[in-house]
C-alpha cells in the first residue's frame, strides 16, 4: 500500500529580462500526466533483465574478542519484467519473472505463474503481496526487501501522490543533458510512508528525478529510503528505445546497509529487449500474459 506525504514548493522568479519558464508546479503537473500516460503504454511492454546482487554478513567478533569478517555471496537473476495490475487494484505493479537463477532455470516457471495469476487471491492487498514475494524471491542477503524494481520511484510522481511529498527545483551547473532538462528533489513529509519497515515503521523516502521540463519525461530517478535500521539507495536511468518509441528502464544500482551489524547488498541490473506482449483479461482472474 501506497501512501505517501506533504506539499510542492513554488519555484524561483525569472529575472525579468529574461524568458518566463515553467513554473515547478506546471513541470510537476507534466510529468505526472507522462507517469500516467507511460504506464498504462508500459503495461504493454516486457523487458529481459540481467541482474547480480552481492551480499555480505556484517563483521562480528568471537567469544574471545577476535573479529570475524562476514561472508559474501553472489547471485545472478535473469527475468522477465512487465507490470501487471492485481485483481480489483487501481494501481500496477512491477512483476519480475525470474526464468534463470545462477545459470540454472527456473524449474516451476509455469505452476508459479499459474497459481499466481490464474488464481488470484480473493483479496487484492494479499494479491499484491504476493506479486511483491514472488517478484523478490531470489533476493539474497539478511535485508528483507522487495523495493528492488526500476519503477518504483515513479510513485511520488502520480498526481494523487505528489501533494504528499516536497519539491524542489535543483540548479544544475551540469547542463550536458540541455537546459530543458530539470533535477527535481523530492522528499517524503507524512508518516504512513510510501515504504515500510519491520513492524510496519515508516521508512520515509528522498531523492531526485532528472526530468525534460516540456514534456514531463524521466529520464533518471535516484530514491534513497531510510530509517534506524536500514539505508537504501536505488538509480535508475532510462533510455529510449527507437523501435517501441517510448523510453524503458536501462540500469538500475542499488545498495542497502543494515544498521545493527553492518550487513550489505550491493546489486546491478540492465535491461534488454523491450518488446510488447499481449494480455488478455477475464472478469474472474487476473491478466494472463501471451
Amino acid at each position: 500500500m501506497f501512501a505517501l506525504g506533504a506539499a510542492t514548493a513554488a519555484s524561483a522568479a525569472q529575472p525579468l529580462d529574461q524568458p518566463v519558464g515553467p513554473s515547478l508546479e506546471q513541470v510537476l503537473e507534466r510529468t505526472g500526466e507522462y507517469v500516467v500516460a507511460y504506464e498504462r503504454e508500459f503495461a504493454g511492454v516486457v523487458v529481459e533483465e540481467a541482474y547480480v546482487q552481492h551480499a555480505a554478513s556484517g563483521s562480528r567478533f568471537d567469544s574471545l574478542g577476535h573479529l570475524l569478517r562476514g561472508n559474501a555471496k553472489d547471485r545472478e537473476l535473469k527475468s522477465d519484467l512487465l507490470l501487471v495490475r492485481p485483481e480489483g487494484s487501481n494501481r500496477w505493479l512491477q512483476f519480475r519473472d525470474v526464468y534463470e537463477v545462477d545459470g540454472r532455470a527456473v524449474r516451476d516457471r509455469t505452476d508459479r505463474l499459474a497459481k499466481l495469476f490464474l488464481q488470484p487471491s480473493s483479496s487484492t492487498s494479499k494479491q499484491v503481496a504476493k506479486i511483491n514475494d514472488e517478484s523478490s524471491r531470489y533476493n539474497i542477503g539478511s535485508i528483507i526487501r522487495n523495493v528492488n524494481v526500476p519503477m518504483l520511484a515513479l510513485a511520488v510522481l502520480m498526481p494523487q501522490n505528489q501533494y504528499r511529498f516536497v519539491f524542489n527545483h535543483v540548479e544544475q551547473p551540469d547542463t550536458a543533458l540541455g537546459a530543458d532538462t530539470w533535477k527535481i528533489a523530492f522528499r517524503e513529509m507524512a508518516s504512513g510512508t510510501m515504504i515500510r519497515g519491520a513492524g510496519d515503521q515508516d521508512i520515509p523516502v528522498e531523492g531526485y528525478f532528472l526530468v525534460d521540463a516540456s514534456t514531463g519525461r524521466v529520464r533518471f530517478t535516484s530514491l534513497i529510503a531510510q530509517n534506524r535500521t536500514v539505508h537504501a539507495k536505488i538509480d535508475v536511468a532510462y533510455a529510449e528505445d527507437a523501435k517501441l518509441g517510448l523510453f524503458a528502464p536501462h540500469e538500475m544500482t542499488e545498495s542497502y546497509t543494515q544498521s545493527a551489524d553492518g550487513a550489505t547488498v550491493e546489486g546491478h541490473a540492465t535491461y534488454s529487449n523491450p518488446r510488447r506482449f499481449q494480455v488478455k483479461v477475464d472478469e474472474k482472474i487476473a491478466p494472463i500474459i501471451k
